[in-house]
């Protein structure tokens, strides 16, 4: 979400990943990607980072179960995700996130860099307090059209890594 309460475009896809989870037991990583805000809207990181913590609340409320649910902010779970950042780094050109995503010279380094920080939690190697046991765990992430770039760089990155 990129606002301090989710509205029902929000919520859809929060409630089939509950769908999703009760039906079959499985997992749920909900990313809140503070850092994506800063980078991208200017203001200060506090404020996003309060702003996630709101969103973690409202997502909770949809009833999923505690203890197959993972919601973190970047900010506070990067040291997880920075061995997979770096690789998923390895394997993206410049020229692919200027493609994808519309980064240009004058923009921030930090944007150029976020999509591998965005791609990270697809693989559950990036989790290991998570899934300590479960290298190539397969990954379902519900999102709306708008993220769609970041997944299919993602698909791209992940052949490349043999995963």
């Amino acid at each position: 979400p990129s606002s301090t309460s989710m509205h029902i475009g929000h919520l859809v896809p929060f409630i089939l990943t509950k769908w999703l989870q009760d039906a079959f037991k499985v997992p749920l990583v909900v990313q809140l990607t503070d850092d994506e805000k800063f980078l991208w809207k200017g203001g200060g990181l506090d404020d996003y980072k309060a702003m996630g913590m709101d969103n973690a609340r409202d997502i909770a409320a949809v009833g999923f179960d505690p203890d197959r649910t993972f919601i973190f902010l970047d900010t506070d779970s990067i040291d997880m995700l920075y061995p997979n950042i770096l690789r998923i780094q390895r394997q993206t050109t410049c020229s692919q996130v200027k493609g994808i995503f519309g980064v240009t010279d004058s923009d921030s380094i930090g944007k150029m860099s976020f999509p591998a920080t965005q791609a990270a939690p697809c693989f559950s190697t990036s989790l290991p307090a998570i899934f300590p046991s479960k290298a190539d765990m397969a990954c379902l992430v519900p999102c709306a059209i708008d993220q769609d770039p970041y997944f299919r760089m993602t698909r791209h990155v992940a052949a490349k890594l043999g995963k």
